[in-house]
């Protein structure tokens, strides 16, 4: 198919930027497999689990020491990547923050993550002390479960900690995309706008939520900027995503991958292949050579997650331009956010194809185009 000469010419523009940011991911991915390498052939681990051990830590204290300063040593060396991402919007007009703001977000997140990984912890602790050989089976149970119950919490809990989310003002837009939800008997309570413009250029849109918190939220970097019938054709491919229940779909998806992930990562740890020492899960060099096994397994298990990803995306751009009849007004949103958020109309075909979450854009606007 031909590609448009602005396209192409947007391609080499952007370009640079979306090499930086690539080969600053590629240094993380790198570095990451460099140190793990250095810490397992220099026995540092299983020294500073004796340590630990030797100064009268033991229980999940001694987990929590031993892998809260893994995580602590891991931020400190990978802080300056995490700012050249940063740099890298500043430079390019993308990221509208100063550094204090940025460096506060990056905090929160820390310590939300934090938080997360404390619970995870304390459970993955329990289950490989306590439940015996098929301790993974429970540890994946709670970790589908505690998919769950953040895929509900994060719109009114975790979201609005980093960005406004508020209820679109009344007026003739919000009336129509409610009329739309009302046309295919889809409740929505109600239409949100998420404020972007106050830390980035890029738009985005999403469908997000479960059960009582479901939202569909649009950024106001689309809301303020795009036509009205643009604006409503981006709904309505988040609405596609809800009449598929999509969420749901995900999340079963992740689920049966999580179990798969563990159990052959456990077949592989039980002494099949590898010594027994390897499945010494109770102690916390044990455990941490288990998740590098489960790291490796899940490989292949996130490429068909992103395969399922994209598959999805089509079928909520085919509801919106079969059902709601939106596909050119929703091709021209995609060509202007692709414009906008400094993304590829035509990035390399393998690397879509390994690496992408979504089709990519010159694929979708010439689809919806037919």
């Amino acid at each position: 198919m031909e590609i448009a000469a602005s396209w192409k010419a947007h391609d080499e523009r952007v370009g640079p930027y979306v090499r930086w940011h690539r080969s600053l991911a590629s240094v993380r991915l790198f570095l990451g497999v460099a140190v793990v390498w250095g810490l397992l052939r220099g026995h540092f681990l299983i020294e500073f689990e004796q340590s630990l051990a030797a100064k009268g830590f033991q229980g999940f204290s001694l987990f929590l020491y031993f892998f809260g300063a893994l995580g602590v040593g891991w931020e400190i060396l990978t802080l300056p990547l995490s700012f050249g991402h940063y740099f890298i919007d500043k430079r390019f007009g993308v990221a509208k923050q100063s550094p204090a703001q940025w460096a506060l977000d990056h905090l929160k997140g820390l310590l939300v993550g934090a938080t997360l990984g404390l619970i995870v912890l304390l459970f993955t602790w329990y289950s490989a002390t306590q439940l015996g050989a098929y301790w993974w089976v429970a540890f994946a149970a709670f970790f589908v479960l505690f998919s769950v119950v953040l895929a509900q919490l994060a719109p009114v809990l975790l979201l609005p900690l980093f960005f406004k989310l508020s209820p679109l003002p009344d007026g003739p837009l919000r009336s129509k995309l409610l009329e739309l939800t009302a046309s295919i008997g889809v409740a929505v309570r109600e239409v949100y706008l998420l404020g972007l413009g106050a830390k980035t250029e890029k738009g985005n849109a999403l469908f997000m939520g479960l059960g009582r918190t479901k939202r569909i939220a649009i950024g106001d970097t689309i809301y303020q900027k795009y036509p009205e019938d643009q604006v409503l054709a981006v709904f309505a491919h988040e609405l596609g995503h809800q009449v598929h229940k999509d969420i749901w779909k995900g999340l079963c998806l992740s689920g049966m991958s999580l179990f798969a992930t563990f159990g052959i990562a456990d077949f592989f740890a039980a002494g099949y292949f590898l010594p027994r020492w390897f499945t010494f899960v109770g102690a916390p060099f044990g455990l941490f050579l288990y998740f590098i096994l489960v790291a490796l397994v899940a490989i292949p298990f996130g490429f068909l997650e992103r395969l399922f990803s994209r598959w999805r995306e089509n079928k909520a751009d085919g509801f919106a331009a079969n059902e709601m009849k939106m596909g050119e007004p929703l091709a021209n949103a995609l060509e202007t956010l692709t414009f906008q958020n400094r993304s590829l109309f035509v990035p390399s075909g393998l690397r879509e194809f390994f690496t992408y979450s979504h089709p990519a854009p010159w694929r979708r606007i010439h689809k919806l185009r037919g």
